[in-house]
């Protein structure tokens, strides 16, 4: 598909890894180009405040990567930050959450490169740094969520996420579309995950576009950056 002309018609969501920004062997080895925050700024000014970051990241690094100016959903969309600043916890922490973190940190203290990420609700193990560990993380990440109630298990870049239910970038974004300064507006989402497929499927849904970095952009966050600056 031609990509869209961006308008003062729009309301644009964001991811962050992987789309804004390339991916890196850990989380907190992300590099932010110089350029990026003087285009949000702009897109914003643009659209009269319309944009928001959709992240599985926590809040505290949507801050430290993008700003704390914006509307965002961290964590996959089980806490929402409205553009007025009021946070709204829609997720909550697994009952299992303290079994499963130490479960985790033992896998890690035991397999070299393997990284786990702790979130308000949910838990991460990154295997990038150590890929040979996949099949054997998978396997207990699966078990460890088998017949839970309250969580589920996302599958992303060389990461499995024990997620707490309740909520998803797709209703993340149908939140933000029903409050100012997003409603009324045609949403746009670009994103680079499975985990962003709800976002996609949501904006179009809504009479809007929903992006994928590597259908759209040939998988260049660079060609994203460009296209937003435009």
């Amino acid at each position: 598909m031609s990509l869209p002309r961006i308008g003062p018609e729009h309301a644009v969501f964001l991811d962050i890894d992987g789309t804004l920004i390339d991916l890196a062997p850990t989380p907190d080895a992300v590099v932010v180009p110089a350029e990026l925050p003087g285009t949000l700024r702009a897109l914003r000014a643009r659209l009269g405040g319309a944009v928001a970051v959709l992240s599985g990241r926590k809040m505290a690094d949507i801050d430290r990567l993008i700003g704390p100016d914006y509307a965002a959903a961290a964590e996959h969309g089980g806490i929402l930050r409205s553009a007025d600043g009021a946070v709204t916890p829609v997720a909550r922490r697994p009952a299992k959450y303290e079994a499963w973190l130490e479960v985790l940190n033992a896998c890690a203290a035991a397999m070299p490169g393997v990284l786990v990420e702790v979130k308000a609700f949910n838990l991460v193990v990154h295997y990038r740094q150590a890929p040979r560990y996949e099949a054997e993380l998978r396997g207990l990440v699966e078990q460890l969520v088998a017949g839970s109630e309250d969580a589920t298990l996302l599958i992303a870049h060389c990461a499995f996420e024990l997620k707490a239910r309740g909520g998803d970038k797709g209703a993340a974004l149908a939140a933000f579309m029903r409050e100012a300064p997003f409603a009324g507006r045609v949403p746009i989402f670009v994103g680079d995950d499975v985990t962003d497929e709800p976002a996609i499927a949501r904006a179009a849904a809504l009479g809007g576009a929903g992006l994928h970095v590597g259908r759209d952009f040939g998988g260049s966050t660079q060609a994203v950056r460009e296209w937003l600056a435009r």
